[in-house]
C-alpha cells in the first residue's frame, strides 16, 4: 500500500509493521517521560521515555536535552517510519545533515576558499518545531491529514519535536523545506552559497553576503529564532570553520590543526608509556587521589574511554583526511596496555 492510500489506524499499523492495539495507545495516550534511568520494556499500556541532559561543547556551555525511547515497540515503529520518510523526503542540494551520502565534509566543501563565510544558528531548533508543524510537514509528503496527525503525535513529546527520536532529524528537515528554498533564493540574489546542517546555516561568498536582518526575517517567518550569540562572520585569512572543518584550502575541507596536534601528542604519549600510565595521569589530574580499590576500577574505565574516544576520532578523520587517519592508527594500534 502506498502511503497516500493510508486512511485508518489499521492501515498505518500495517505500514509500520506493528500491532494496531499498540499504535492506538501510542497515538491516544501521553508518553511516560521520566528522568531516572529506565529498563527497556515490552509493556503495551505504558510507553516509557527517558529524558536526560548532555553538556554542550563549545564556549557557550549549557546542556542539550535528549529523549530516548525505552519501549521496544515504539522504538521499532520510529526506525521503520524514519526509513519511509527518508525515502519520501526530496532534500534540496543545500541540505547536508541527515541525508544519505551527505555529511559534514560535503557541507563544508561548498564553502571552500571563499572571501567571507557567515555562520548562523537557529535557536532551540528541535524544541521550536511543534506537533502542528510536524503534521503539516508530513501532509506535504502526501499523507492523509488524519494520518499525518497520528504520525505527529507518535513522533513528538508534549507537543514538540525532541532530540533522540530516530525520526526527529528527518522530520526537522521536512518541516523546514520551504525555509531552505527561501534561503537558496536569497543567496542566489547575492551570488552567495548556502547550506544547512541541522540547525547550523552557512553562507559564503567572494562578494556580498546576505544581510543578517534578511536572514533573521526568513527564520522568523517560519516560527524560529536566530541565535545571535552564535552568529559569526569569518574573513579570508582568519580561521574559517564550517561544521567543524576548516575551509581555507581550495581543494578539500580539513580537520582543524589544533585537533590533529592534540591527537598526535596524546597518541605519542600512549605509544611511549602505554595506556595504563596515561590513564593514571589523566585520573590524577582530574580527581586527585583515590584509594587503591577505586583506583584500579577507575583505571580500567579510563582506558576504555580513551580507546573509544581516540579510535572514534581516527574513524571520523578517516572520512575527511584518510592519510592523516592512517598515520594516527598505525602509531596507536601497537600501543601497550
Amino acid at each position: 500500500m502506498r502511503h497516500t492510500e493510508i486512511t485508518s489506524v489499521k492501515q498505518l499499523a500495517n505500514y509500520l509493521r506493528c500491532k494496531e492495539e499498540f499504535l492506538d495507545i501510542a497515538i491516544n495516550h501521553d508518553f511516560n517521560v521520566v528522568e531516572a534511568p529506565l529498563t527497556p520494556k515490552y509493556e503495551y499500556n505504558i510507553i516509557n521515555i527517558h529524558k536526560f541532559h548532555i553538556p554542550k561543547k563549545g564556549r557557550h556551555g549549557g546542556y542539550r536535552t535528549v529523549h530516548a525511547v525505552y519501549t521496544f515497540q515504539l522504538e521499532g515503529i520510529l526506525k521503520i517510519l524514519n526509513n519511509y520518510l527518508s525515502d519520501l523526503y526530496d532534500a534540496s542540494a543545500s541540505v547536508h545533515g541527515f541525508v544519505s551520502e551527505r555529511n559534514t565534509k560535503t557541507n563544508a566543501k561548498i564553502h571552500l576558499a571563499k572571501r567571507s563565510v557567515l555562520s548562523v544558528d537557529i535557536d532551540n531548533f528541535f524544541d521550536t518545531i511543534t506537533q502542528n508543524m510536524v503534521q503539516k510537514g508530513i501532509e506535504s509528503l502526501g499523507f492523509n491529514s488524519n494520518v499525518a496527525d497520528w504520525i505527529a503525535k507518535i513522533t513528538t513529546v508534549n507537543g514538540h519535536l525532541v532530540q533522540g527520536f530516530n525520526t526527529s532529524p528527518t522530520i526537522a528537515n521536512i518541516v523546514v523545506s520551504q525555509l531552505d528554498k527561501d534561503f537558496e533564493k536569497l543567496s542566489g540574489e547575492s551570488s552567495a552559497a548556502y547550506t544547512r546542517y541541522a540547525d547550523d546555516l552557512y553562507f559564503s561568498s567572494d562578494g556580498k553576503l546576505p544581510e543578517i536582518e534578511e536572514i533573521r526575517s526568513i527564520i522568523e517567518k517560519y516560527g524560529f529564532k536566530l541565535n545571535d550569540r552564535k552568529t559569526v562572520t569569518m574573513k579570508r585569512g582568519q580561521n574559517q570553520y564550517v561544521t567543524g572543518l576548516t575551509v581555507f584550502d581550495n581543494k578539500t575541507p580539513r580537520i582543524p590543526k589544533r585537533i590533529k596536534r592534540n591527537l598526535r601528542l596524546e597518541i605519542h604519549k600512549i605509544s611511549q608509556h602505554g595506556y595504563t600510565k596515561h590513564a593514571i595521569r589523566r585520573i590524577k589530574n582530574r580527581v586527585g587521589s583515590l584509594d587503591e580499590d577505586e583506583f584500579v576500577i577507575e583505571i580500567g574505565k579510563e582506558i576504555i574511554e580513551i580507546q573509544h574516544r581516540l579510535f572514534g576520532w581516527i574513524h571520523y578523520i578517516g572520512s575527511i583526511e584518510p592519510d592523516v587517519a592512517d598515520k594516527l592508527f598505525a602509531k596507536l594500534k601497537n600501543a601497550k596496555r
